[in-house]
């Protein structure tokens, strides 16, 4: 059984009064009705750092295995806001970014803590725990809301190199590997979880990896990786059609080279993280009895456009920015060895945990998401991203099967400076922007977009797509 105590001692008034504190959040409202325990499933969620779709999977067999293999694969799996903080608060809460009011990295402390996943299981009677990153610019002094056991790191990039972690209370260093760290508070959670095996538990692991600076671990950091393999975007040179941000970039071919060998190099110990959990759940008995998730919180370019080298790598509307690994699986509940091509986005993911342990969808403020096990088919997708200090200025984008629309705004964030449209069945690789071609004839209707995506801007609950 899962303690609400920290393991070793804390250290003085503070750190009990931060455990008192997360107990005060948790009773503050009554538990949710729920299915009972016994025919509620265990939640498993792992997030990586900046992992892309395209590719990075080749090196991670374990995971392909269990969740490729024994679930479904999402081919068009999206981050709503290709950025670490305001994704992580969708995962968390089931919302865009423009109702969670987590915008940029700086804004955690906006996130409403009371309306996200983890409290609404806690609630209903889960056993919660985490370990890994939380949200960027969180105090590491402050317990994450709502988790019974945890320990978080301060920063993706600190953390390999020996960064600080709030364990269950206590600030420390953690000299271990972090990723080998993070699979072994994972085990141990499930076997003291299972020690008794009255409660359903959720278990968020998020691993700093493939985060640059993407340092492997030293029995893979020259472990071999597959071949480098180009693409139209990366070969793209007239770039005239596009934003003068992008247009401006400078390509850097070695520098992203090296950074996809180290990013696929720190995803084997990911790789061995679920093989170690999923051996564990398959000692007690549980891999049938638990919904597991795969994800990541964005995307990542590895050249694409010329971008790759600056900030620009993620944050971008293009492909590889936005689109992201999803895999789940749950057995008797989802196929097994399936690839769905349905849009789906990472704000799905809190309404699929919540229906699968028989809990209430809606909620106040509304989820924008939909359960993955719906039956309701998704047309579009919002994507939307503000500025942060990076070069890539604030855009929004209506993103479809068949095509992507995509403005940029101004600093009042509404006039838009730049327009692009991509029609993703003809140029998959984004390389012609049909507004810039300098052909009207294959342009589309502007304006019925810009509207659109105006709406969609304002979207809530419901009314969002």
């Amino acid at each position: 059984m899962i303690r609400k105590v920290p393991q070793r001692r804390a250290r003085g008034r503070t750190a009990l009064a931060s455990l008192l504190a997360v107990a005060a959040l948790g009773a503050m409202a009554p538990p949710a009705a729920a299915a009972p325990s016994s025919r509620r499933p265990n939640v498993l969620l792992i997030v990586t750092d900046d992992q892309r779709a395209s590719q990075t999977l080749r090196v991670m067999p374990e995971t392909r295995r269990v969740f490729a293999r024994g679930g479904v694969r999402y081919a068009n799996a999206f981050a709503t806001t290709p950025l670490c903080c305001p994704s992580r608060a969708s995962i968390f809460s089931g919302r865009y970014a423009h109702n969670h009011r987590v915008l940029v990295n700086a804004d955690a402390p906006r996130l409403n803590e009371r309306a996200t996943v983890q409290r609404y299981l806690r609630d209903a009677g889960y056993t919660t725990g985490l370990f890994g990153k939380y949200l960027n610019h969180w105090n590491i002094t402050r317990p994450p809301p709502y988790f019974d056991t945890w320990s978080i790191f301060k920063g993706s990039r600190s953390h390999y190199l020996g960064g600080k972690w709030n364990e269950d209370g206590v600030v420390r260093v953690i000299d271990r590997y972090p990723t080998r760290y993070i699979a072994q508070r994972g085990a141990r959670f499930v076997t003291d979880a299972e020690a008794t095996d009255r409660r359903p538990w959720l278990l968020v692991l998020t691993p700093g990896a493939p985060h640059l600076p993407s340092i492997p671990h030293r029995d893979d950091a020259t472990a071999p990786v597959p071949p480098w393999r180009s693409t139209p975007a990366i070969e793209e040179s007239d770039r005239s059609d596009k934003p003068l941000w992008v247009q401006a970039a400078t390509p850097r071919p070695r520098i992203v080279r090296a950074r996809r060998r180290a990013q696929l190099r720190s995803l084997m110990s990911v790789d061995d993280l679920v093989k170690r959990l999923f051996s564990k759940l398959d000692r007690y008995g549980e891999k049938r009895r638990t919904l597991a998730i795969f994800m990541s919180d964005n995307g990542f370019l590895w050249g694409e456009h010329g971008l790759g080298g600056g900030t620009a790598r993620k944050r971008s509307p293009y492909t590889d920015s936005v689109r992201i690994p999803l895999l789940a699986r749950w057995p008797g509940h989802l196929p097994r060895g399936e690839t769905d091509g349905s849009l789906v986005a990472n704000i799905d993911i809190a309404p699929t945990i919540l229906r699968a342990a028989g809990l209430a969808l809606d909620r106040n403020p509304p989820l924008d998401g939909r359960p993955l096990t719906s039956s309701r088919s998704r047309r579009s997708l919002l994507l939307e991203y503000w500025a942060d200090g990076a070069p890539v200025p604030e855009w929004a984008s209506i993103r479809t099967r068949s095509y992507q629309y995509i403005e940029s705004y101004a600093e009042d964030h509404s006039t838009v400076t730049f327009a692009e449209f991509y029609d993703q069945r003809r140029d998959p690789w984004q390389l012609s922007n049909a507004l810039a071609d300098g052909d009207p004839a294959n342009d589309p209707d502007v304006g019925a977009l810009s509207r659109r995506l105006a709406a969609l801007r304002r979207c809530r609950g419901d009314s969002c797509p």
